[in-house]
């Protein structure tokens, strides 16, 4: 009788996935990943589309990942914070210079506007932590696999940032009174 036997995992040869297919069922989760982060659709379109470039470019790669889709969300998220974070940096330079500055970015609908504002001014980790857990809905565990971070970490960062949130929001609300 002849027995098969089953190589170990880090023998097999991962079959990457096709990216056309791996781009249609991601598309949508990105951009509004994008979109929640930046809070502009043209951004997000942009952005999206850059963070797919640079998947497609290194798809040999990265189709074999065990998770492509975590890889796609980690590279959407840094690019939207770093769009974030030049836009803030031109505009204190243009300040800075004297120069006047009328424009500025479109924002989400009004009933989301002043949260997503206050997300995208927490710190870089605390902002993707956020997204990815209201946005994409990701878990915990989920959320420190897109960005190799430890479990421990991303509560940590969303304890953080929901703290920082509810004292911004709880601050304007007094504001108002």
């Amino acid at each position: 009788m002849t027995e098969s036997v089953v190589p170990p995992d880090d023998e097999l040869v991962r079959i990457p996935l096709h990216f056309d297919s791996f781009y249609r069922s991601e598309y949508r989760s990105i951009f509004g990943l994008v979109y929640g982060l930046t809070g502009s659709k043209a951004v997000a379109e942009d952005l999206t589309q850059e963070t797919f470039l640079r998947a497609h470019k290194s798809w040999d790669d990265v189709g074999r990942y065990d998770n492509p889709h975590g890889w796609v969300r980690r590279v959407a998220s840094n690019l939207a914070m770093s769009r974030f974070r030049r836009l803030r940096s031109e505009s204190k330079a243009l300040v800075r210079l004297g120069v006047r500055n009328d424009w500025t970015m479109p924002t989400l609908s009004v009933e989301y506007e002043a949260f997503w504002d206050r997300v995208r001014a927490l710190p870089k980790r605390q902002a993707q932590v956020v997204a990815l857990h209201y946005l994409e809905d990701l878990s915990i565990a989920e959320i420190a696999n897109v960005l190799e971070i430890a479990e421990g970490t991303v509560k940590a960062q969303l304890h953080r940032a929901r703290s920082s949130l509810a004292k911004s929001l709880h601050a304007e609300k007094e504001d108002l009174r």
